[in-house]
C-alpha cells in the first residue's frame, strides 16, 4: 500500500482543532475534523526524503515514543536502522546535559553486561533494573547527539521539544492537529491513534 493511496481515505482527528491548524484540515463530519490528505502525503514524502539523506549520510536519528501501543514497532524501526530508541519514558536533559546521559547510558551497558544475563539466567525480577533498563536499552548505541529527533506523537512531548529548540535540532513529528506546529521542521497530519499510519512510515522508511 503506498501513501497516495492509504490518504486517500478519511483519516479523522480531533474534534479540538487548534485553530492554527485549520489548513490542514479539510473539513469536518460529526464533529470529527478531516485531514487533508494531499498536504499529509507531501508532508510525509517530504519527511521520508529527509530522514534518508540522513541515513546515507550515516547521522544519528533518534525515535521517540511515549506511547505503550507503539513501542514494539518503535523498537523494532529503530533497530532495523541500527538506531536509538527512547520508548515511554523520556530522561529529562537526555541531550541538553550530554555528559551526564553518557555516563548513566555508560553505566547501564556496564551493569547489563555482567549482570543481564544472570538476572534473565535465575529468572529474577527487579522491578527497579526492569524500569532502568526500559528507559535505557534503546540509547545503548546513542554516541552523538541526534541529526533529527523522530516523536511518534506530538503530544505530550514538550519538554522535548524544548531541548531540540535548544540544539537546534530538527523534528520529524506526527500531529492530530490539536496543537500548533510552529516548532516542528517536518510535520505530519494524521489520525496519530491509527496504527496503519504509522506502520506505513516505518515500514516505507525501512525498505531498502
Amino acid at each position: 500500500m503506498n501513501a497516495n493511496h492509504f490518504f486517500k481515505k478519511f483519516q479523522y482527528v480531533s474534534n479540538k482543532v487548534n485553530p492554527q491548524m485549520f489548513g490542514f484540515i479539510e473539513g469536518f463530519r460529526n464533529h470529527l475534523a478531516i485531514i487533508d490528505g494531499e498536504k499529509s502525503v507531501f508532508l510525509l514524502k517530504k519527511a521520508l526524503l529527509f530522514l534518508r539523506s540522513l541515513q546515507q549520510e550515516q547521522k544519528t536519528i533518534l525515535f521517540i515514543n511515549n506511547n505503550p501501543k507503539l513501542s514494539f514497532l518503535t523498537k523494532k524501526t529503530a533497530l532495523e536502522l541500527n538506531q536509538p530508541y527512547s520508548n515511554e519514558y523520556w530522561i529529562p536533559g537526555l541531550l541538553t546535559n550530554w555528559s551526564v546521559s553518557q555516563s548513566m547510558i555508560r553505566s547501564f551497558k556496564y551493569s547489563e553486561h555482567y549482570f543481564g544475563s544472570f538476572l534473565e539466567k535465575k529468572k529474577m525480577v527487579f522491578p527497579k533494573y526492569v524500569k532502568q533498563k526500559k528507559k535505557l536499552e534503546g540509547l545503548t548505541i546513542f554516541k552523538e547527539k541526534p541529526s533529527v529527533l523522530v516523536l511518534m506523537q506530538f503530544t505530550g512531548n514538550e519538554a522535548i521539544l524544548r531541548e531540540a529548540k535548544l540544539l537546534n535540532i530538527p523534528v520529524v513529528a506526527f500531529t492530530d492537529c490539536t496543537q500548533p506546529m510552529f516548532t516542528v521542521e517536518y510535520p505530519i497530519p494524521a489520525d496519530t491513534q491509527s496504527l496503519e499510519v504509522l506502520y506505513l512510515f516505518c515500514r516505507v522508511l525501512c525498505r531498502k
